[in-house]
């Protein structure tokens, strides 16, 4: 992503969709695995595969605050390719997270 095109990021709302392909990423090695990051001015969106084999997605909005969601993946196939998607909207103070188009955890902003 270009530099201008990051600094145009929409940290109040928007969604990230993502496919991880087979083989990529064990889900239960205990390991991290950053999958997209991305640091407009207002606010930092990012997304890993934690330690805890969790699935995380965090939305920072720089003087507000941050809101977390997260998934235990540790089920997932490694042979089978996923489809991880997120939204978030400020406005409607909520963050999303999907996991092959299953909606497995939301989370409420505090801003």
């Amino acid at each position: 992503m270009r530099s201008q095109d990051i600094q145009k990021t929409d940290i109040h709302e928007g969604s990230i969709t993502f496919w991880i392909l087979p083989g990529k990423i064990k889900f239960n090695d205990n390991e991290i695995a950053p999958l997209f990051q991305l640091n407009p001015p207002q606010g930092s969106l990012f997304i890993l595969k934690d330690s805890d084999n969790k699935l995380k997605f965090f939305h920072v909005y720089v003087g507000k605050g941050r809101t977390d969601v997260e998934h235990d993946v540790s089920a997932l196939d490694p042979n089978v390719k996923h489809m991880i998607a997120v939204t978030w909207s400020v406005k409607n103070r909520e963050t999303i997270l999907y996991v092959d188009g299953e909606r497995v955890a939301r989370s409420q902003m505090p801003y």
